[in-house]
């Protein structure tokens, strides 16, 4: 007896079909570049399985049902907090219900399933952490998607920060400061965001005559308990640098909080910049130096691009890059001198 088509989802149905779960969408939705034998493959596992997607909107090729899927990355970040509330008030305004999921509570496999039986819309993706497969999936919903970051989605609007240049920017702080030997606590460096600010912080040495100690980088993930641990290990050296970049302000929080664990003084003992400039950053207990991302200039352009992807489905793909600023707070200063 087949199973409760609550139990049942499209990715069931791929694997007993041994079809993609693009396919499986394709045979839902009518798509005629699909086989009679795929077809068939499809219908024939929908029957064994119990499956009834919720194709309530999906039967009518003009349904709305005034959801739009926002994927977030690391929900304890804040930054995803403020980019999420910023998008959600937009979206209420429009008349539009948020369906918040993050690839960091399941897999990417399951959200994008979330997504199709949820029958968005339309997708805004706030994070570059995807792999080409989680892109995939992504794309097979076949809805209008914004992303944060020019090579998130292939062929979606997108509207992103200048990440090279705010790479350049930290950079520049610290040379001019008088940093030299400077650690680095990046994220993973495939994600086009992470990859775009290495890339204009390293141009920025090069072009100032500096190399980066490859020993003094440490790529991961964007989490807190890593960036603890290799700041730990960073600043416990006798050669510790004098400085660190964080690729985040989450990042940064982990560092100064590595730093006063270990006694040093910031910015006398080291010097700590962060990315973002989340609300945190500018609280007393803080006072992060950091790069500026125009959070709420983003989330509202990325709601006003999907709302005009809604109205003009065949206006033209657009990429909006918008600028980064440095943030000057108490975690940065000059470096302490030897004879000091």
């Amino acid at each position: 007896m087949p199973k409760g088509s609550r139990g049942v989802t499209s990715i069931d149905v791929a694997k007993a079909a041994g079809v993609s779960q693009t396919t499986v969408s394709r045979v839902l939705n009518g798509h005629p570049s699909v086989s009679p034998k795929m077809h068939a493959q499809v219908q024939d596992a929908i029957a064994r399985l119990g499956y009834r997607p919720n194709l309530s909107a999906r039967s009518l090729v003009t349904s709305r049902t005034q959801t739009v899927g926002v994927v977030l990355g690391d929900p304890t970040n804040s930054y995803y907090a403020e980019l999420l509330q910023t998008v959600s008030e937009e979206l209420r305004r429009a008349g539009y219900r948020t369906l918040m999921l993050s690839d960091r509570l399941g897999g990417v496999e399951d959200l994008a399933t979330i997504l199709w039986e949820s029958d968005v819309d339309g997708v805004i993706v706030t994070t570059t952490l995807l792999s080409p497969e989680d892109e995939a999936r992504l794309v097979s919903l076949d809805v209008p998607a914004v992303t944060m970051g020019p090579d998130a989605l292939p062929d979606a609007d997108s509207i992103s920060p200048d990440n090279l240049a705010g790479g350049r920017i930290a950079a520049a702080h610290l040379l001019d400061l008088g940093h030299e030997r400077i650690g680095v606590i990046a994220g993973p460096l495939d994600a086009a965001s992470v990859r775009d600010r290495h890339a204009g912080f390293l141009a920025e040495l090069d072009a100032r005559g500096i190399e980066l100690d490859a020993s003094l980088l440490d790529v991961g993930d964007m989490e807190y308990d890593r960036a603890y641990t290799a700041a730990t290990s960073m600043l416990r050296r006798e050669d510790a640098p004098t400085a660190v970049f964080c690729h985040n302000d989450l990042l940064a929080f982990a560092s100064l909080n590595a730093a006063a664990a270990l006694g040093l003084s910031v910015p006398d003992d080291v010097s700590v910049l962060g990315f973002d400039d989340v609300r945190m950053a500018a609280w007393e207990s803080f006072r992060l130096t950091t790069i500026r991302q125009p959070i709420r200039e983003m989330a509202v352009g990325a709601v006003e691009s999907l709302l005009a992807r809604f109205r003009q489905p065949e206006q033209d793909v657009s990429r909006i890059t918008l600028p980064c600023l440095l943030v000057e707070r108490a975690t940065t200063g000059a470096p302490r001198s030897p004879s000091n």
